[in-house]
């Protein structure tokens, strides 16, 4: 997804095209290119498949995502964090992850910066990743982080994502890995909240030409 040049540091995600503000169009406006120098058809269904749902997540659309034409009947998620790893088997524990994450209003996130590959067996993604959250979320989920409550914030880090399709191109299941020693956090201005109201608005038209066609 970014140009190859010299790396400047040993963290190879610190030399990429990095948004220097949280832009919620970035990432699927960046998988768009990716699927425009794809052509294999395999990998190109995949893409279109992988760009449909995250657009679907993170415009808080989580009850179309775990559907026949996207993912198989009985997916497989492992959820690294913290020395954590969640494993959610099947569709009404997958579905209730994204449930979870629309309720708390925390779906809106996105890749500042993404190294990408598409291969027969699925996706591999390396990201700096962001998470718009309120201020609350934090304090309950993050003791250590003296959070405003009123106040929202940019919950930054390093992920590492596998999402596995099958031979027609639907989703079997991801795994995503968090390092979690990379967690930053920025408080954001009132203006540069990007609320799930407003990320549903600013990637309609994106979600709109996502199709499978």
């Amino acid at each position: 997804m970014a140009a190859n040049s010299p790396l400047i540091t040993d963290d190879a995600m610190t030399n990429l095209d990095f948004s220097p503000k949280f832009d919620v169009t970035h990432w699927p406006l960046g998988v768009e290119k990716y699927l425009a120098q794809t052509e294999k058809p395999l990998h190109r269904a995949i893409l279109k498949n992988y760009l449909r749902h995250l657009l679907l997540e993170v415009s808080g659309y989580w009850d179309q995502i775990i559907v026949p034409e996207l993912t198989i009947a009985e997916p497989l998620y492992r959820v690294g964090d913290k020395g954590v790893v969640e494993v959610l088997k099947g569709k009404a524990a997958v579905e209730d992850f994204y449930r979870e994450t629309y309720e708390a209003r925390i779906n809106v996130m996105g890749a500042r910066t993404m190294n990408m590959c598409v291969e027969d067996f699925g996706v591999t993604t390396e990201a700096y990743w962001a998470h718009v959250v309120p201020g609350e979320y934090l304090r309950q989920q993050d003791h250590d982080v003296d959070a405003d409550p009123d106040a929202h914030y940019l919950m930054n880090y390093n992920i590492f994502q596998i999402f596995a399709y099958t031979s027609d191109a639907k989703l079997i299941g991801e795994r995503i890995y968090v390092d979690s020693a990379s967690y930053t956090y920025e408080k954001l201005a009132p203006e540069d909240v990007v609320t799930p109201e407003q990320a549903r608005q600013e990637l309609a038209p994106i979600l709109a030409r996502a199709t499978l066609d």
